[in-house]
């Protein structure tokens, strides 16, 4: 059951593969179907199109890079619901069987048991749970590749050949963009740098280059631009509104420690309102970090710190007294505002406690007897699912695919045809309750689907108030309506050629003012078009929006290219490798 017997290596790979897949199918289940998932963080793009937005030309923080582009680039080769598809089921596959690889890497001689239990509690956590129900899948795929990212860490800091590893962690984590990025590499360099301090290598400084010199090319396609942009300086708001939140009545530590804590109070888990419910999930997690550090035999020191090292800098983002010294962090370090939302950071508290768990299962069910060892392991892998059943089926319809009414598409198309000039967006938020989406909260489809510059209201509302948003064009307009104009009026006077309204959102817009302001381009149930007549313009991507995405895109095909290289010489025999003319 948990030793390494021989012959057992096919069950230890291909019972976890199995449970890891079967577990995807249940979570996702109606986002599997026929269109594609549109909720709140998540305006999956039914029309793959490289747009402005898309690439990032209209913002001077593109926080959609390179991500968007791409599920693009995938939705052009299978179609935009299959990338869909694909890409969530591989989220959740992935970090399954990565925990279960590091489990592996640390603990080898644990079982089948410890492993399905480990990949198990990777997935059925409140992490995934909050994140995938507010559509933030770059986080997921942050959380997804960190394990395999620390496996390669640990195999760097134990002398094997694993910079490559380390390499290509940090690139499928660049696809993500910022969050993804920031768990993973500084996971990795934390790790890393802490095993140089404890016992140095030059084995271990190599690794630390690399990682350093992929998330660098890796980050260039927003990095870049945003360090550029003169529009970008000032004070990050909204640092209070994305600080943890409780989502138990275990309070903000307690929350954290189960795997929530997430700010947006709308995506809480129910069952976590019970103390029982709560109070296990926080004494898992506990359990399984603690038997990770343990497990962990020569590199107890660097494992410990990292653990250390994430809980003391969410710790000033938690403590109201370090609130002020977590503001001028925030403020003070470039692309400071993706660490407002710092209760991501607990991701390696995640994964460190789903591996470290697995191992305890392990351990448990080997000093059973045969006849309740079966129960006790059943019982093991089913404790997760039960700390979170909303997961089940979408949780709870949040994950649904659904298709864009026919009428979208025909007047997109239209608008595709008429001269190039930049779209005004109505109604003036950039939140949507689509009613063939079923009211769903979701982001405005507009900038992802409209092959122009759309000018949208990118400010975000909260219950606690308004985080403003980074465009100036943006904001002004924001300034007229906030001065008594109305949305349309203080539209028309924004510099756009085209004001395009989205109908059915459950959102006024004076249709009767807009018809007759200029020509009507389109004019469909879903979606109303007009053209103002004016001078077109067009958008021109900056000297850094060039050179980031270069430097990126040859980042990551020089990893794949290294990795398709490492894996045709590792086929090859050694001597014609070596061998000289």
């Amino acid at each position: 059951m948990t030793g390494n017997r021989p012959g057992s290596w096919p069950r230890q790979v291909i019972v976890p593969v199995f449970v890891a897949v079967a577990q995807a199918l249940v979570i996702l289940g109606p986002a599997m179907g026929r269109g594609v998932v549109i909720t709140h963080d998540m305006p999956w793009s039914p029309r793959p199109l490289w747009t402005p937005f898309v690439l990032g030309l209209d913002t001077p923080a593109p926080r959609a890079v390179p991500s968007d582009a791409a599920m693009v680039l995938l939705g052009k080769v299978l179609g935009p619901s299959m990338a869909q598809h694909l890409v969530l089921l591989s989220l959740l596959v992935g970090l399954a069987l990565g925990v279960v690889a590091l489990v592996s890497e640390m603990a080898p001689h644990v079982g089948v048991v410890g492993r399905c239990v480990a990949g198990v509690v990777a997935v059925w956590n409140p992490f995934v749970s909050e994140r995938l129900a507010v559509g933030q899948w770059v986080v997921v795929l942050g959380l997804a590749v960190l394990p395999w990212g620390l496996r390669a860490c640990l195999r760097v800091l134990r002398g094997k050949p694993a910079s490559y590893a380390v390499c290509v962690a940090i690139a499928v984590a660049a696809i993500g963009g910022v969050n993804s990025m920031l768990l993973v590499s500084g996971s990795m360099l934390v790790l890393l740098g802490l095993g140089m301090a404890v016992k140095p290598s030059a084995r271990i400084a190599r690794g630390i280059g690399w990682a350093l010199l992929v998330s660098a090319g890796g980050a260039s396609a927003w990095a870049l631009p945003a360090l550029t942009a003169a529009d970008g300086a000032g004070i990050i708001g909204g640092i209070d509104e994305f600080a943890p939140a409780a989502d138990s009545p275990m309070g903000v530590v307690g929350s954290l420690l189960g795997g929530g804590g997430f700010w947006n109070a709308a995506t809480h888990p129910e069952p976590r309102q019970h103390i029982l419910i709560a109070a296990c999930s926080a004494l898992l997690m506990v359990v399984g970090v603690v038997t990770t550090v343990l497990a962990v035999p020569g590199r107890r020191a660097a494992m410990t710190g990292l653990v250390v090292v994430f809980a003391a800098v969410l710790a000033l983002s938690v403590v109201g007294a370090a609130r002020p010294v977590w503001t001028e962090v925030v403020n003070a370090v470039p692309g400071g505002g993706a660490l407002r939302d710092s209760q991501k950071l607990i991701a390696v508290w995640v994964v460190l406690g789903a591996a470290g768990f697995g191992i305890f299962a392990d351990r448990v069910a080997s000093r059973l007897s045969s006849a309740w060892r079966g129960p006790v392991a059943a019982l093991l892998i089913a404790l997760p699912m039960l700390l979170s059943p909303q997961l089940v089926w979408g949780i709870g319809g949040r994950l649904e695919a659904v298709t864009v009414p026919s009428d979208i598409e025909a007047g997109l198309s239209r608008l595709e045809q008429a001269p190039p000039g930049d779209v005004g967006l109505l109604p003036w938020s950039q939140y949507r309750r689509y009613e063939w989406n079923e009211d769903r909260v979701s982001l405005t489809l507009a900038p992802r689907v409209i092959d122009r510059v759309v000018l949208f209201d990118d400010s975000l509302p909260l219950r606690s108030g308004v985080v403003p948003g980074e465009n100036l064009r943006a904001a002004a307009v924001s300034e007229r309506i906030a001065g008594g104009a109305s949305a349309e009026a203080a539209l028309l006077d924004a510099g756009v050629r085209y004001v395009a309204a989205e109908l059915g959102t459950g959102q006024d817009v004076d249709t009767t003012f807009l018809r007759a302001q200029g020509h009507v381009v389109v004019d469909e149930p879903h979606l109303l078009v007009v053209d103002l007549g004016r001078g077109s313009e067009t958008a021109e991507a900056s000297g850094a929006v060039r050179a980031g995405w270069a430097v990126t895109i040859i980042t990551l095909i020089g990893v794949l290219c290294a990795c398709a290289v490492r894996g045709v010489r590792s086929k090859l025999p050694v001597g014609l490798i070596r061998s000289r003319p």
